[in-house]
């Protein structure tokens, strides 16, 4: 076992994912036209490699310039509408204080480009790109009637996860520009929302339901590309995690009234979080104030042996807890970790 201070970044919790989402006015996910229309849509290969390399240029470099020291530079790229919609201070604020703060972000790449058409009607359409033969194999985008446009997402890594920037672009005047942007996490320490998925499924054949929960939760979060971009396998984790028994623990809405044996704990929230290539599950309680970190660390331990007897099986899916203990009525924050003597299964 061993502690951390509050200054030390293990990773993202993923029940508290960063998501900055910037709409434009008019655009619905939902909106039907009563008019015929027709759809289509190319998907990265079968994009032409001027029209992929164009598109994709515009969206990595407005997240680089999103990212960098000067934001308005992203900024100015905006459609009409989505200026219309954000101010370039709430843009500029939104990045530098709560994305930003997570990087470095590295290795910028786009991951997936997809160009949908569509020809009649006057209202947006969901518009499917792929091959449905697979949950895997399709996305559903937005897509504006008679106009160019193109739905970029580019990742980035950060030192335990990988993040996506989902980006809608649309050709105005022979030039792209962003309509919409929202940037997520996707992934922790490599493994994606199908990831957390298929290991949610193994503990369920486990009867490990607390374990399946959590990581069904996860991963219908990393599963979220925005109200524009939606991916093939959303629907089923989240039809999985609807028709899965919340544990006890979890039920409600936090913070939770946890009584383990003789003790109760007011737990803030629970999550995995990548850490150094492995999945911990994150636990944060409240405490009284503490005199000293040895009485956080006392409680930490309290809840750490308390859960750890009541949820043995947690061990068949996590690398071990991170406890942390957050003053009540104050700033403070105090971490342990508790490391499983045998790696998960």
């Amino acid at each position: 076992m061993g502690t951390y201070g509050r200054t030390v970044r293990l990773g993202l919790f993923v029940c508290s994912v960063a998501i900055i989402a910037l709409l434009a006015p008019g655009c619905n996910s939902r909106s039907q036209s009563l008019q015929p229309f027709l759809a289509s849509c190319k998907t990265d290969g079968e994009i032409s490699e001027n029209d992929l390399a164009a598109a994709d240029k515009v969206a990595i470099d407005f997240v680089q310039n999103a990212l960098g020291p000067n934001p308005e530079a992203a900024y100015s790229i905006f459609t009409a509408d989505a200026k219309g919609n954000v101010s370039s201070e709430k843009f500029v604020a939104a990045f530098r204080q709560g994305i930003q703060p997570n990087g470095p972000f590295k290795n910028l790449r786009a991951a997936h480009t997809y160009l949908p058409q569509v020809t009649g009607g006057t209202q947006e359409q969901r518009v499917v790109c792929g091959n449905l033969s697979s949950p895997e194999g399709w996305v559903a985008v937005n897509a504006k009637p008679g106009q160019t446009q193109a739905h970029v997402i580019v990742e980035a890594q950060t030192l335990n996860n990988t993040w996506a920037f989902v980006t809608w672009l649309l050709r105005e005047q022979g030039n792209w520009q962003v309509q919409y942007t929202q940037a997520t996490v996707v992934a922790m320490v490599g493994k994606n929302a199908g990831d957390l998925q298929r290991m949610a499924e193994s503990e369920m054949h486990e009867n490990h339901n607390f374990n399946a929960y959590i990581l069904y939760a996860a991963a219908s979060q990393l599963a979220v590309r925005g109200p524009f971009l939606q991916l093939g396998i959303q629907p089923e984790i989240q039809k999985s995690l609807e028709a899965l028994k919340s544990p006890p623990i979890l039920q409600g809405q936090p913070p939770f009234s946890w009584q383990l044996g003789k003790l109760s704990f007011k737990v803030l929230n629970v999550g995995p979080i990548g850490v150094s290539q492995n999945i911990y599950l994150k636990i944060d309680h409240q405490i009284e104030p503490w005199a000293n970190d040895k009485d956080a660390d006392k409680k930490n331990h309290e809840l750490i042996t308390a859960f750890s007897s009541s949820y043995p099986e947690y061990r068949h899916a996590f690398a071990g807890l991170v406890v942390t203990a957050h003053e009540r009525g104050g700033m403070r924050a105090y971490g342990t970790v508790s490391e499983n003597d045998a790696a998960p299964k």
